[in-house]
């Protein structure tokens, strides 16, 4: 018996890329998988090569943005295949540039379907989840919640997708429903762009591994399985080869205490303590990425036109 064997998983943002990989590898492992994405031909792509393999699949174009299209394409699944046991909030838009480039169009299409787009979804699918009491939602972060220059409204958006991770995982710890979020890392078209915002401003490409896409879905195969069925609000990240957990947001420890604060006291806080502990700026900052790129390769990037 395969590890996904009678569940039936909605994938967003799967007619390319990691959500590709994600619906195939979870189509490999039992599931009957929605296909989702606006690019109606790719999605029937990859439920044909699918359904070719032997599994089971189905595509659904939809724009998750949209209420009443997330609720048509949960309702797909139940309709096809019976139930919905999994949710993989894959579908994402990436807005680069920095403060000072954004426009209109970008900020609000990266919102409305990196993080609208995750909402609806997932309110959607929980509800029969709820009824049948289990089911599996994990949604798509990134490392650049922590802090990546010209990746700000992205990192907006990521940072709030691992925040409703914590409070759905808490809300839904009693009902069955385990929510967890992936901050993968593969070459796709985002790195694309990436790279053409670079070239355009005379900097090099940022000199990162190129993993593919693939590398990433057995966490997504894990997530969805009975195998992590003690597994909740958790932020998996796998890079290449590794693969470890991202800390929770918390309070740095000692805090200090004054009965009233003023602007004096607070001045003499930071002179005598805080300013000594402050937290590492950015992903960067944490040396956990980029390594081979040079020293000042970020604030390059922050002052170029």
């Amino acid at each position: 018996m395969k590890a996904l064997d009678g569940k039936a998983v909605v994938v967003t943002g799967s007619g390319h890329g990691i959500g590709a990989a994600y619906a195939k590898a979870v189509a490999k492992r039992g599931a009957a998988v929605v296909i989702n994405g606006q690019d109606a031909q790719a999605a029937r792509d990859v439920a044909k090569d699918i359904n070719d393999a032997g599994g089971r699949a189905v595509a659904h174009p939809a724009d998750i943005a949209k209420w009443s299209e997330a609720a048509g394409l949960i309702q797909r699944c139940i309709s096809e295949f019976g139930a919905i046991d999994g949710l993989v909030n894959n579908a994402g838009h990436y807005s680069i540039g920095r403060l000072d480039e954004l426009g209109e169009h970008d900020i609000r299409k990266a919102i409305d379907v990196n993080l609208i787009g995750t909402i609806n979804c997932a309110a959607h699918a929980v509800r029969p989840m709820v009824a049948h009491g289990k089911g599996s939602i994990i949604n798509v972060t990134s490392g650049s919640q922590m802090g990546v220059p010209t990746m700000g409204v992205h990192s907006a958006t990521k940072g709030a997708v691992a925040s409703i991770t914590y409070t759905w995982a808490l809300e839904l710890k009693d009902k069955g429903v385990r929510v967890n979020a992936i901050s993968p890392l593969g070459a796709t078209r985002m790195h694309e762009l990436r790279d053409a915002y670079l070239r355009a401003r005379g900097l090099p490409p940022l000199q990162t591994p190129q993993t593919p896409p693939e590398n990433n879905a057995p966490v997504v195969e894990f997530l969805l399985s009975d195998a992590s069925a003690a597994v909740t609000g958790q932020v998996v990240r796998i890079d290449g080869p590794q693969l470890t957990l991202c800390t929770h947001p918390g309070i740095l420890l000692p805090i200090l205490h004054d009965e009233h604060w003023t602007f004096e006291s607070v001045c003499k806080a930071f002179e005598q303590d805080l300013a000594k502990r402050q937290v590492p700026l950015g992903i960067v900052g944490m040396d956990v990425t980029f390594t081979p790129n040079p020293s000042n390769f970020w604030s390059r990037v922050g002052e170029s036109r």
